[in-house]
């Protein structure tokens, strides 16, 4: 047997359903790497201080780049699939899917979500710290709509180790983002002690330099 028949053989290539392994393969590991952005992305703005902060902001763009990547494959060899034909319009446009149109429509939206805030990367600068935060707090619906997506339109998720990934990574994104939450809220009351104090202190430096000046007003008096 020749090399190129033992491939064939292995990996179903002259299979109709080729096509549909490479789709589904090339979803789970987009999944996989959008929620690894996603969890990275929480834990790098709770500022858990355990690698230092400019790689990780890095890892965090390359593992949205990644996933992006992995999607690409994803989406692009549903076009070559005889297994279940997409033209570009049912890819491109959402619930224009012959398949389960809600789901894979939510999953299409999930992917233009993901591009958005990836590429805003690219415009922290040009849009402002503020504008970047509104933005990336997009990623959370886009990882939830991705989930959606491969639970409700993937073909795998009814197999355990693929709902296990699913329900797995919603339940560690569930609780990165409580803990985010906590902290964001103790930060907030830190900021506002300390403006009050500081506050406090101003007004009490005023009540000083005031009664000093009275008293220098009415030593020069007499």
């Amino acid at each position: 047997m020749s090399l190129g028949n033992l491939l064939s053989t292995l990996f179903a290539v002259n299979s109709i359903q080729f096509w549909w392994y490479i789709t589904r393969a090339a979803g789970l590991m987009g999944y996989f790497l959008i929620w690894l952005s996603t969890a990275w992305g929480i834990v790098v703005s709770s500022k858990i201080k355990f690698v230092e902060r400019t790689f990780t902001y890095d890892f965090h763009e390359y593992l949205s780049w990644l996933g992006l990547a992995f999607i690409g494959v994803h989406v692009v060899v549903l076009l070559a699939d005889k297994f279940l034909p997409y033209n570009i319009w049912q890819i491109l446009i959402p619930f224009l899917s012959p398949y389960r149109p809600l789901w894979v429509g939510i999953g299409v939206i999930a992917f233009y979500l993901s591009l958005l805030v990836t590429i805003t990367f690219y415009m922290k600068a040009k849009i402002g710290a503020g504008a970047f935060r509104k933005i990336h707090y997009l990623s959370f619906i886009a990882y939830f709509g991705a989930t959606l997506h491969g639970l409700y339109a993937g073909t795998d998720s009814v197999l355990p180790i693929a709902n296990l990934l699913y329900k797995g990574t919603l339940l560690i994104t569930l609780f990165l983002s409580v803990y985010w939450l906590v902290m964001f809220y103790f930060r907030k009351q830190e900021r506002e002690e300390e403006e009050q104090l500081k506050l406090k202190n101003a007004r009490q430096k005023a009540h000083y330099a005031g009664k000093s000046r009275s008293t220098s007003v009415v030593k020069n008096s007499r």
